[in-house]
């Protein structure tokens, strides 16, 4: 279901005119709900959504199909560098692979600085082949700091990562959400809901909220059971990816 339906092909059937449409208004009534508004509020149900799905999607992992590339960075380790910075678009790292000086990549365990015991500033003080990291900020931190000997410091770091969404602008007349079209409605429901929260409906806000936990049950259901195989199982999530290179 595209986001925006397009007016002069016809195809007026979007998110935001379904939205005007859930709340009682005309679906061209841009002066009541103005298309800028539901955008904004799309967007926004679409990041819960991102995380609805995220929670309960266990060892398969989500991305937005949205995006042309895949939710890996790779860039570059300095000899003798410790932190890497992280950008602005990743939600939770779920790999880090240091390339060794044979040329393979080695996953690291992640630690956290109550684990260790020692002065952090001796805690693996001597350059080599970083077996942990931690995540601090903006940043990430490798144990023991990479050296030039024993690893490969071109593409020597790699991430795999969950990320944001990519945001749909207000002229997305050919653009879907990027999870299971069965359950795109989602979001013209969490738009109305908040028409009718900011105006006082509250028979709409009701009906919407029954609405809207129905077909959160749904889709919940329908990512955790993708892959039955492995079971689900709740973590928090650790902010920070990084950067592309």
């Amino acid at each position: 279901m595209y986001v925006n339906g397009n007016f002069s092909s016809g195809n007026n059937q979007g998110l935001v005119q379904d939205a005007r449409f859930l709340v009682g208004l005309q679906i061209n009534d841009t002066g009541s709900y103005p298309t800028s508004d539901i955008t904004r509020n799309i967007n926004s149900w679409y990041r819960k959504a991102n995380t609805w799905i995220w929670n309960a999607s266990g060892k398969w992992e989500y991305d937005d199909s949205n995006y042309t590339d895949l939710p890996i960075a790779t860039t570059d380790l300095v000899a003798d560098q410790q932190d890497y910075s992280l950008p602005s678009t990743g939600q939770k790292i779920l790999r880090v692979e240091i390339l060794d000086q044979n040329g393979n990549y080695n996953e690291i365990t992640q630690i956290d600085q109550t684990e260790i015991t020692s002065g952090m500033t001796e805690f693996y003080e001597t350059a080599g082949m970083p077996a942990f990291y931690d995540l601090v900020g903006n940043s990430i931190f490798l144990y023991p700091k990479p050296s030039a000997t024993e690893t490969t410091l071109t593409a020597g770091l790699k991430a795999y990562f969950s990320r944001d969404i990519q945001e749909f602008g207000i002229t997305a007349t050919s653009t879907e959400p990027g999870f299971n079209s069965d359950f795109h409605r989602l979001l013209s429901y969490g738009a109305a809901l908040d028409f009718a929260l900011a105006n006082g409906m509250p028979d709409k806000i009701n009906i919407l909220r029954e609405n809207i936990q129905i077909m959160k049950e749904d889709l919940t259901n329908y990512y955790s059971s993708r892959n039955p195989q492995k079971r689900v199982t709740m973590r928090p999530s650790n902010e920070g990816i990084v950067g592309y290179y």
